[in-house]
């Protein structure tokens, strides 16, 4: 498609109600159905933000120019490593994250799934129900205790188990062990295998910036309600799980049929670069990485470069943005800071 510049984009969605933004999507849809894609979803479950002008909006962050539903999934299809970053309570990511899955299935691709949802040593009960019941995506969920260790409710995940499981593809535990987690987060990555720190490239530094740039994000993402002292521990957890995340998909890709391996994760652990990638090429000459973004807009930030993260390097982040609304306006911050004080309570009552 013509390139057209921004701020065109930007006047042109401006001035669209939240139909003419879906009858974008509707029209994107049905010309993919027609060359063999599956139509890409037409309609959304969020409702805040529905109007914002860069829903529906599919970005080419390297080539800074919209693009097609096609376009990424023939890009998907050729990928050996496909990541998919998530809100993980945004329904929209989930069906997206699906119809990706199925696109590529369209095209002879038949890579196999990892969750991050799951950790490897919840690997043996994520097998048995595979081999015990193969078609039951809807019982994949209970079998892993989904729910019960904190993620959404299942059935919002429900759509990629199904497309996955329909096609037969394998499905893999993408996290580390519980025990491990709390190790390095005690003790540091000494506590760990060294053969396993080495393999995983966890005794390697990462590039200038990026572990300021992490221990800033997640400071940010507990609202700056955490002990400074605490980050040390959640940097080098942060670092365990995206290594084990890249370590899961070389060993699936490694036995899928077409070798390739699709993550499902949440967004900041698909980063070019400081998340999963990067750990994919600590160990890969140059491994062929896909990483796509699903974002929620959010209300004030209507430019494209409000998204984008403050990057030196010539690295991006994401190969492409796709914009959603909103599952929910509650405040993240509020929620946490409840948390924390019915924690303290419970502390004080003994």
């Amino acid at each position: 498609m013509p390139q057209r510049p921004h701020s065109a984009i930007l006047t042109r969605m401006k001035h669209s109600t939240v139909l003419a933004a879906l009858a974008v999507l509707t029209a994107s849809g049905a010309a993919a159905q027609a060359g063999g894609l599956p139509a890409a979803p037409d309609a959304w479950i969020s409702e805040v933000q529905g109007d914002h002008p860069l829903v529906g909006l599919l970005w080419n962050v390297p080539e800074s120019r919209e693009a097609q539903p096609r376009e990424l999934a023939e890009a998907a299809a050729s990928a050996s490593y496909v990541l998919l970053g998530e809100t993980h309570d945004n329904p929209d990511h989930h069906r997206l994250q699906a119809w990706i899955v199925e696109a590529m299935l369209t095209q002879d691709s038949r890579p196999a799934l990892v969750f991050e949802m799951i950790r490897e040593d919840q690997a043996a009960a994520l097998q048995a129900h595979l081999a015990e019941s193969p078609g039951d995506a809807e019982g994949l969920g209970p079998a892993v205790e989904w729910e019960e260790r904190g993620w959404p409710d299942w059935s919002m995940y429900k759509p990629i188990a199904e497309a996955a499981m329909a096609a037969g593809l394998a499905i893999h535990a993408g996290d580390v062990a519980r025990r491990e987690q709390e190790a390095a987060a005690r003790q540091g990555f000494e506590a760990l295998d060294e053969s396993k720190v080495s393999r995983l490239a966890l005794d390697r530094a990462l590039p200038e910036g990026q572990h300021e740039a992490l221990e800033e994000q997640l400071m940010a993402a507990h609202c700056d309600m955490i002990p400074e002292e605490a980050i040390p521990a959640m940097v080098r957890v942060q670092r365990l799980r995206d290594a084990a995340m890249a370590d899961a998909l070389i060993d699936a890709a490694t036995n899928a049929e077409t070798g390739q391996a699709v993550l499902i994760a949440g967004r900041e652990h698909v980063r070019a670069d400081r998340g999963v990638p990067w750990y994919l090429r600590a160990r890969i000459d140059s491994p062929d990485v896909l990483s796509v973004g699903l974002m929620q807009v959010s209300e004030g930030l209507d430019s494209i470069e409000d998204y984008l993260p403050d990057i030196e390097a010539a690295q991006a982040a994401y190969d492409y943005l796709w914009f959603t609304p909103r599952p929910h306006d509650r405040d993240p911050c509020e929620e946490m800071r409840r948390q924390m004080e019915e924690h303290q309570r419970q502390r004080d009552e003994g």
